[in-house]
């Protein structure tokens, strides 16, 4: 719907706040009459982009599969990752808003955005518990590690598009690495067996 595309540049370039219902219908070409057929205010039709841009997400953050005949799960890991990236990319704009914007909107947004990550945080804890079961990954407190994990990758995120300059290209496969890297593998060098503590 081309009011909604030019909804999402004119929110994009001047912010949620500064953007008025004007704004968007001059930008749309249309008259207001026509906007309050489809939107009953500016609040609406920033509503719908948002839950648009979670769809996408939510989409590409899924369980890893642990059947017999799947990827094994670094790959399948790297793939959702490097999806998740994709999207944000891709919708640039709406990261932004939702990174710089939405927080704190109101108090029914920010259940939306809860709800958001919350969605989130379950596939995180889900895929911690499964990584433990097969023997690959350590027994951790899954509630806080997945905060951990989410919170690294909002805040990659908000450096990444918000913070930089928006023409700036981005290598995903590099990014993708180290999110990895550091979610998987963490920091430490492996220390050799005669340096151990006792």
């Amino acid at each position: 719907m081309q009011v909604l595309d030019k909804a999402r540049v004119v929110f994009a370039n001047k912010g949620y706040h500064a953007t008025s219902i004007t704004d968007l219908i001059e930008a749309a070409g249309i008259a207001r009459g026509t906007f309050y057929l489809y939107f009953d205010s500016k609040r609406a039709i920033f509503d719908e982009l948002l839950e648009h841009f979670f769809a996408l997400l939510t989409r590409e953050v899924r369980p890893v599969d642990v059947s017999p005949n799947a990827s094994p799960p670094i790959e399948q890991l790297r793939a959702i990752v490097r999806h998740v990236l994709h999207v944000l990319v891709q919708n640039r704009d709406l990261a932004r808003l939702v990174l710089r914007e939405a927080v704190g909107l109101d108090a029914d947004f920010d259940r939306k955005l809860q709800d958001f990550y919350g969605r989130i945080l379950a596939v995180i804890q889900h895929a911690l518990a499964t990584g433990h079961s097969l023997g690959v990954a350590r027994r951790v407190n899954t509630a806080v590690t997945s905060f951990c994990i989410l919170g690294s990758v909002k805040e990659l995120a908000y450096h990444l598009l918000v913070t930089q300059d928006v023409g700036e290209l981005i290598d995903l496969d590099a990014v993708t690495r180290e999110v990895l890297d550091f979610n998987v593998h963490g920091l430490m060098v492996p220390l050799d067996p005669g340096m151990r503590r006792s």
